[in-house]
């Protein structure tokens, strides 16, 4: 399924079976002698039959269409490297997230290591073994390894109408990129901004505060004049700053929670806080979220964890392999 978004963009619609995003937006900008694709969706059946078949209708045939990932996360990289095999196709991404992008190809070593660390913060053993397999990153990322050209702050892009301009915008991931078309107001945001839902802010090993990080991302989106951006899943957003503000809000709500979750607990792994805290998905019990949902939210509940630590309002310690948050006193 696609639409026209704007003109000479198209939205392309591509189904997640069995993930609460439900959708990945994937857009194609079209040029007079090259288009630009950007995101793939999942390397998965059910994205392929509904890309490919949208991008020839569009006049987009492999090979005359170059690609743009905003971010590592499977579902928006998941085809880059069968798209990229075409002959003459340019795949870009940031420095850190493409290199992961393929350090994610080489096999389970990186996989286990992240699982491994995530036991410190009281995550059940069972979990860390199903996600193994469980994980979509795991299951859904790209076939093989891609040469991305790497693109980062203040370069342009050209391709449709207007010139692209590439924005940093890290906290979603480390090395988060967004498209700004100014002339007209557009934004790519990729996971940045989502209208429906909020996105999941994680913790990174390499950020000492994802949250905050997030946070000055959308500040610097907010003083950019748009007037429609396209996320990386469910609605187009027409009306960015109120939006801006309700993520912010949402954001502040989180810690007010974990403030709360924390007066009440005291030492807390950050597997203990995600529990007590709420979820879009609270119609299930904790025991009964899904093993990949459990893990972004632990690793939500550390970004937030992280971000009262750099606000000089709570503190970490480790005590038997375990690390522990608390409340600071006074």
């Amino acid at each position: 399924m696609f639409e026209e978004a704007a003109q000479g963009i198209y939205r392309i619609v591509l189904p997640l079976p069995d993930n609460p995003l439900k959708s990945l937006n994937a857009y194609l900008i079209r040029g007079e002698r090259r288009h630009l694709l950007v995101d793939t969706g999942f390397n998965r059946q059910e994205c392929r039959e509904a890309l490919f078949p949208a991008l020839e209708q569009l006049g987009a045939r492999p090979g005359e269409f170059d690609v743009f990932v905003t971010h590592l996360h499977a579902d928006h990289s998941g085809l880059a490297a069968d798209l990229a095999a075409a002959p003459g196709t340019i795949a870009y991404a940031s420095a850190w997230d493409g290199a992961t992008i393929n350090k994610l190809t080489d096999g389970p070593a990186y996989w286990m290591d992240l699982l491994n660390e995530m036991a410190r913060h009281g995550c059940d053993p069972a979990l860390l073994q199903d996600l193994q397999t469980s994980h979509p990153g795991v299951r859904y990322g790209p076939s093989g390894k891609t040469d991305f050209t790497v693109v980062g702050e203040g370069d342009v892009l050209r391709y449709g109408q207007n010139p692209l301009k590439v924005l940093s915008t890290p906290g979603h991931t480390p090395d988060h990129l967004v498209l700004y078309e100014a002339e007209r107001g557009i934004l790519f945001s990729g996971d940045l901004i989502l209208g429906d839902i909020t996105p999941n802010i994680p913790r990174w090993r390499t950020m000492r505060d994802s949250l905050g990080t997030y946070l000055e991302s959308l500040g610097k989106v907010e003083k950019l004049s748009v007037s429609l951006t396209l996320p990386g899943h469910r609605s187009l957003v027409r009306d960015t700053k109120k939006r801006i503000g309700e993520l912010r809000a949402h954001h502040a709500r989180r810690l007010a929670e974990v403030r709360s979750v924390l007066r009440a607990g005291g030492e807390m792994t950050a597997a203990a806080v995600a529990r007590e805290m709420t979820w879009s998905m609270r119609g299930i019990s904790w025991k009964d979220f899904p093993s990949p949902q459990k893990w972004f939210a632990i690793n939500e509940a550390l970004a937030h964890l992280d971000h009262l630590r750099t606000l000089g309002e709570a503190v970490r310690e480790e005590k038997k392999d375990l690390v522990l948050f608390s409340l600071q006193q006074g």
